[in-house]
């Protein structure tokens, strides 16, 4: 017995280490550094600082070397006469060396220049985007652990539903037993205290999905257990004082609509670039070479060498193109006016969404208020039925009338307080607020 639970003890410490206490604070942070969604916000960041880097590389001399090696299968020949003799000379050598260096600058290039200020709005768009994930990653985690608070405060309801439905199973069939009830009183409920078995299995598995959908959030293994402590009713104090501080005028920190925006400016400046195509660009040039050549019997070292070299500068002066720039030039701006279109539709989108997310609140607060009251109520009245019952001044309906009262008073008021912290969480991600 003792070898048995010395083997049971170190196994139950594993798990209780591996259990991972969470608020809704430890769980945010979590999710900011373990989720694959920041991950790969962070990866895309620095792959914009890599194109950056790369356009950066055309202000610098391009070098480049270069190798070649002939050889003559057959050389050309031409037959002179000389005396009456005609004479066969060939020309050519067997073997060609060449190796050379050559480098290019741009001197003048209005459409480089202008691409270079590109990058730092693909960079501001980036670093926007990662931003956008930070605050969608953040309100679906919120969202989640007020979801497991939820199941779990679902669960407490039905639990003391199901511990009043088996008292009063067990009342009941004390009393079956006497001959005091009939059978068919015994029978439904012993079916509700088989029924309230069935919801608090159901809530119970309804808590384990939700803790599931958290730890996937986080970025945690799914086999790691997590320990959620609180109840909804404890953020119930601090809605009345955050509904006063909502403002609507934030919303100008808008993820959205700050992308939109980034996204004008970038077409604005490719507007630009594509003014530069008429400009003319300048571009240096220099080579240098060495050229070696002999025939096979004579020694590599007694090859004669021929350097060579050039600088130069090259003009480029577009003229005609067939009209392309032109059309690419109506493009853009076109673009650029379905861009200003679209972002007055999103704005007023976003408004459309506040002023939801507002009403939700508004209501959930009525909401909350009423089924307080009406759960208190409830409560009293299932003791108050469980009593009468007892001493035989109630019904058994009365019984299972009050319990049902009680269960949907519970989920009613836990659901509220809910609606209210989700519609809450949803606002600040359209107020595009920083955890």
């Amino acid at each position: 017995m003792v070898l048995c639970l010395m083997s049971i003890l170190p196994m139950a410490m594993l798990k209780a280490q591996d259990t991972v206490s969470v608020s809704l604070s430890k769980a945010i942070e979590i999710a900011l550094s373990e989720s694959p969604t920041i991950k790969i916000a962070n990866k895309e960041i620095k792959r914009v600082d890599y194109s950056k880097k790369e356009r950066l590389s055309g202000l610098f001399p391009t070098i480049s070397g270069s190798g070649t090696y002939g050889r003559t299968l057959a050389k050309s020949k031409n037959v002179i006469t000389m005396n009456g003799q005609e004479i066969t000379m060939e020309f050519g050598v067997d073997n060609t060396f060449s190796a050379g260096v050559s480098a290019s600058l741009p001197i003048i290039s209005p459409t480089l220049w202008a691409t270079l200020k590109l990058n730092e709005y693909d960079a501001e768009l980036a670093l926007e985007s990662a931003r956008s994930s930070k605050l969608s990653l953040v309100n679906q985690v919120t969202k989640a652990y007020y979801a497991i608070l939820l199941a779990q405060d679902s669960y407490d309801v039905f639990n003391k539903s199901y511990q009043s439905s088996t008292e009063n199973a067990k009342i009941i069939s004390d009393k079956y037993k006497q001959g005091t009830v009939s059978e068919y009183e015994w029978i439904r409920a012993d079916v509700q205290q088989r029924n309230s078995q069935t919801n608090l299995v159901s809530a119970k598995n309804a808590v384990n999905l939700s803790k599931l959908q958290l730890k996937l959030l986080m970025g945690l293994d799914m086999y790691t257990e997590i320990k959620v402590t609180g109840k909804l009713s404890d953020f119930e104090n601090d809605l009345y004082g955050t509904m006063l501080e909502v403002d609507t005028t934030k919303l100008t920190s808008n993820t959205d609509l700050k992308q939109l925006d980034i996204k004008t400016k970038q077409l604005k400046q490719s507007l630009n670039i594509q003014k530069t195509a008429w400009l003319p660009t300048l571009g240096a040039s220099i080579n240098y070479s060495q050229n070696t050549m002999g025939n096979d019997e004579v020694n590599l070292s007694d090859y004669t060498t021929y350097p060579a070299s050039t600088v130069g500068l090259s003009l480029q002066i577009p003229i005609f193109q067939g009209g392309s720039k032109h059309y690419k030039y109506k493009q853009l701006q076109m673009q650029l006016s379905e861009l200003k279109d679209q972002r007055e539709n999103l704005k007023k989108s976003i408004d459309l969404q506040a002023i939801n997310c507002m009403n939700n609140m508004k209501n959930a607060i009525e909401k909350i208020a009423s089924n307080k009251k009406a759960l208190s109520q409830a409560e009293k009245a299932m003791l108050i039925s469980q009593k009468r019952y007892e001493v035989g001044a109630g019904t058994y309906l009365d019984v299972t009338n009050s319990e049902l009262a009680y269960v949907q008073a519970g989920l009613s008021y836990n659901q509220s307080i809910y609606d209210y912290l989700s519609a809450k969480s949803d606002l600040e991600k359209l107020f595009g607020s920083e955890y």
